[in-house]
């Protein structure tokens, strides 16, 4: 064998050798998941029929009138501390962007949804409706109530009937 023969030989050795060195032993798969913040709507104030009663025509004394305010509240569970919630109350408005429409036979009136400063209160701030709303983050008990009234509005010259009118929450996290 030649000097050029055996050079070539211990290089190819020495190639063969370190490349079973670094031979591969194990192999690392990973996979995960990144999701939205968000929250889970607590079932017993998910789906609500909220029960205004009846009230008598002279109660709206003017145009702007309200009667019987009724708390309500939605309850958001099961959220990370931190996340902001946004809300939208969705509905078909009436003449004033606060008041739902009445879908029943009486006429001029609508149903006004306020948000309240506490759960119970029968006070609070018209919500405009179709409009986000920013609620603020949610605290370390992973959880957020947020109450609100609904009450009569008296939009014109009333008459006597039924009062129906629907809504739907839709909350988005960050």
């Amino acid at each position: 064998m030649n000097k050029l023969s055996l050079r070539l030989f211990l290089a190819v050795l020495v190639v063969t050798v370190a490349g079973s060195a670094f031979a591969a032993d194990a192999n690392l798969n990973f996979t995960g998941t990144i999701r939205q913040p968000s929250c889970d709507i607590d079932s017993s104030t998910a789906n609500q029929t909220v029960p205004l009663g009846s009230a008598q025509i002279m109660n709206f004394a003017a145009v702007g009138s309200t009667s019987n305010p009724t708390a309500f509240s939605l309850k958001l569970v099961n959220c990370a501390a931190g996340t902001s919630v946004t809300m939208t109350v969705a509905g078909t408005t009436d003449t004033v962007a606060s008041v739902l429409k009445n879908t029943g036979t009486a006429t001029q009136i609508g149903v006004q949804i306020l948000r309240a400063g506490s759960v119970g209160a029968t006070t609070g701030t018209p919500v405009v409706l179709n409009s986000a709303i920013t609620l603020g983050a949610v605290d370390s008990t992973n959880a957020m109530t947020v109450p609100f009234v609904a009450q009569f509005y008296r939009l014109g010259t009333l008459t006597a009937g039924t009062v129906s009118a629907t809504a739907t929450v839709n909350f988005t996290y960050n």
